[in-house]
């Protein structure tokens, strides 16, 4: 049976600039580059890639702290950008200009047509799902194999005002989860922020709070998420101790059978830990219980004694372990 590695991590997170690397054999890509070509290039260097490495790059939405790079970096590099239609018509000339020989419109996934929307980047898939924000438009990721397309590795969930079902069921199964805890409540209540923006950030298309984010967590480990990362942290209005400490109580409060699961929090202006999926390129068959033809060896059903610890064992707050391994 053949192998591969997924590799991601975040290289920046929060009001200054996003960007999440994904890569996989020669095929790397972006999620975001919204740090100055520099320092797009300064942080891809210390992962030890160059913007040349890149195969394609995928947006988001239009906000500037991920789009910032992009009008430098495409003049210089024909990298391919993937986007959704509205989100282009909203940019500025100069970046329309920038971007039009490179341009590709991609839409939100159509459930009616699984393979429809998903685009093919050397070995990777991805999909976009729509996601609510005070945007012309704004999509989350699902990066998968493309020699396993059934099975989820990257999600992303960032720039989301509210936790909808369509984002609970794009990203359920990712094994890598990176979702926003942008603001502690009460610590936005009590900033400086003038009433209006504390109400567009709290707004139901503004950002995800640190409570909201923290609730979801348990479904998804529950479904299969390993390492989450806290992502888009607020400078003002949020720290990372307060982030982790809201997610870590409401995970452990759930008493799942869960394994290990790392828990950790973007760095705002700097690389986070490199994590590595392992990915079976030649998956075994699954069972089909309405097909007389299919293999009933591959079906195992475990059983959880019930005496087994209902906490998770480890939780890697800090973000040390991430990278150790293979998972």
């Amino acid at each position: 049976m053949g192998e591969t590695i997924i590799s991601t991590c975040s290289l920046s997170s929060g009001s200054s600039g996003n960007s999440i690397f994904v890569g996989c054999g020669g095929t790397n890509i972006l999620i975001d580059a919204g740090r100055s070509a520099k320092a797009m290039t300064e942080l891809l260097a210390e992962i030890n890639m160059k913007i040349a490495d890149i195969s394609a790059i995928f947006i988001t939405h239009e906000h500037i702290d991920h789009v910032s790079a992009l009008k430098v970096l495409i003049s210089r590099h024909k990298i391919p950008v993937y986007m959704v239609w509205e989100s282009f018509d909203n940019l500025s000339d100069d970046y329309k200009s920038a971007l039009g020989e490179v341009i590709n419109f991609i839409s939100p996934y159509d459930k009616s047509d699984i393979n429809k929307n998903n685009i093919n980047i050397g070995e990777l898939s991805v999909e976009c799902y729509a996601t609510p924000h005070d945007s012309a438009a704004s999509v989350g990721y699902v990066i998968r194999h493309n020699a396993d397309n059934s099975r989820k590795a990257v999600g992303i969930a960032t720039d989301i005002g509210h936790m909808t079902k369509e984002i609970i069921d794009s990203v359920c199964g990712c094994k890598v989860l990176y979702i926003e805890s942008n603001h502690d409540l009460e610590m936005l209540r009590d900033s400086s922020y003038p009433e209006q923006i504390k109400q567009r950030i709290k707004s139901k298309h503004g950002h995800l709070s640190n409570a909201e984010c923290a609730q979801s967590l348990p479904y998804f480990i529950q479904n299969g998420a390993e390492k989450i990362i806290l992502y888009h942290l607020s400078g003002e209005n949020n720290t990372k101790e307060i982030a982790l400490n809201e997610s870590k109580k409401s995970i452990l409060s759930a008493r799942l059978h869960a394994g290990t699961v790392y828990l950790g929090a973007a760095p705002k202006s700097s690389p986070s830990k490199m994590i590595n999926l392992k990915i079976e390129t030649d998956p075994k068959p699954v069972f089909n219980p309405l097909d007389p033809n299919s293999d009933r060896k591959v079906l195992h059903i475990q059983n959880i004694s019930k005496k087994k610890s209902l906490e998770i064992p480890e939780i890697d707050i800090k973000n040390n372990n991430v990278s150790e391994g293979i998972v």
